[in-house]
């Protein structure tokens, strides 16, 4: 029982470092975490269903519904005025979103560089192993 108190202290850690970082990354923005993620889920330029930017992010479309109404609101996202046969709302990037979700790639990327550059050899080595062997294991578990 210590030992799991000891991980999941380890991983509390983490992601509390891990979020701070993200949040410098954010471009000024004052969107949340769950609207940041949703970004990713967006193809540029296209209009896509409420069930495939859910799968594409991996949440419930009750979830996806509440994001995409608040990036709708923000002017980041917009609904398509041509529905389909099945008469379901698409909803695609702004040019304004496309933008954010650009400068926030961009900033990670700087954030990514910088923490990585300040790495020696080894713990390069060690990072990219730890986070494969995290990786694999929460693929395998979820």
């Amino acid at each position: 029982m210590k030992e799991f108190q000891s991980d999941i202290q380890i991983m509390e850690n983490f992601e509390h470092i891990y979020t701070q970082k993200l949040d410098d990354t954010t471009a000024g923005s004052d969107l949340s975490v769950s609207q940041i993620k949703a970004l990713c889920a967006f193809n540029d330029g296209q209009y896509l269903s409420m069930k495939q930017l859910a799968d594409n992010l991996g949440v419930k479309i009750s979830r996806m519904n509440t994001i995409a109404d608040s990036l709708i609101k923000d002017g980041i996202a917009e609904c398509s005025q041509i529905h389909d046969k099945s008469n379901r709302v698409k909803v695609r990037l702004t040019s304004q979103g496309k933008n954010i979700r650009e400068q926030i790639a961009a900033n990670r990327c700087k954030l990514a560089e910088i923490i990585y550059v300040r790495l020696s050899d080894k713990d390069k080595v060690t990072l990219r192993n730890s986070l494969d062997t995290a990786f694999k294991i929460l693929k395998k578990i979820s």
